[in-house]
């Protein structure tokens, strides 16, 4: 897998692009589905392994209620979350290989799931959401998209400053190929340093992987999962038409 600039020499503008209090409305959801399982009572921890975890940006929001462990491929993206959620535990690996030899009350995955480019590498993946779950466990899925939500062409914006850098980027989806099972985010990042008042316009290219509701659930289930698509309110619209966050949820039987 040919790791994208974001998550390699370009880690460092995480923080920025995508800060944590983005990602609130988010957790509030995943705890609030997390709660409802275990019909959580007061002082009851529960253990949560989050596969993909980046820079932490979501186990930032669950790390005070929770016992949460980040796994991800990329270890300047595990060193941002170091550096935000110190306690939370950190590993290095592939979320389509890793075996910790423990178990999880819940295993959550973001929209690092987008990576896996492949029908193995997702069925790869929720064997190991199920091999790291214990009975009863739930697990989150939480694709960007879906063959339903796609929207070719779509394009968003944003920015931010800071004491040494104005940092503005611009994403642009699209499906260069609709008959396989892929599409293609183009990230366009532009730095303008603070002292020379120059800027700097970097392109990074990500290849992503686009299925439909019906192939994940079947996927979930094969696994070993009882699972559901949900539809939530996550805050802001997650894309131009208003969309809710779509979520496929399941229970290890």
């Amino acid at each position: 897998m040919t790791v994208p600039r974001l998550y390699d020499d370009l880690a460092y503008l995480w923080p920025m692009l995508s800060p944590p209090e983005h990602y609130e409305a988010e957790a509030e959801v995943l705890i609030d589905l997390i709660d409802r399982h275990f019909k959580r009572a007061e002082g009851d921890r529960y253990s949560v392994l989050e596969l993909g975890a980046g820079g932490g940006h979501t186990l930032v929001h669950l790390a005070d209620d929770y016992d949460c462990t980040a796994v991800d491929l990329s270890e300047p993206m595990l060193a941002n979350c170091k550096r935000l959620v110190p306690q939370v535990q950190t590993i290095v690996g592939d979320m389509r290989s890793i075996r910790l030899g423990e178990t999880f009350d819940a295993v959550f995955i973001h929209d690092a799931v987008d990576y896996m480019l492949s029908e193995d590498d997702v069925r790869r993946t929720l064997d190991t959401v199920a091999v790291h779950l214990k009975p009863d466990g739930l697990c989150v899925v939480a694709p960007t998209y879906t063959r339903e939500t796609f929207i070719d062409g779509d394009v968003a914006d944003d920015g931010t400053t800071t004491d040494n850098a104005e940092l503005t980027y611009f994403s642009y989806v699209h499906d260069p190929d609709p008959t396989d099972d892929t599409f293609e985010m183009i990230l366009l990042y532009l730095i303008r340093d603070a002292q020379t008042r120059g800027v700097e316009v970097i392109e990074d290219r990500h290849t992503c992987g686009l299925f439909s509701n019906e192939q994940w659930l079947t996927w979930m289930g094969d696994a070993g999962f009882e699972a559901r698509q949900e539809e939530a309110d996550a805050g802001d619209p997650r894309g131009p038409g208003g969309e809710p966050w779509s979520l496929f949820v399941g229970i290890r039987k």
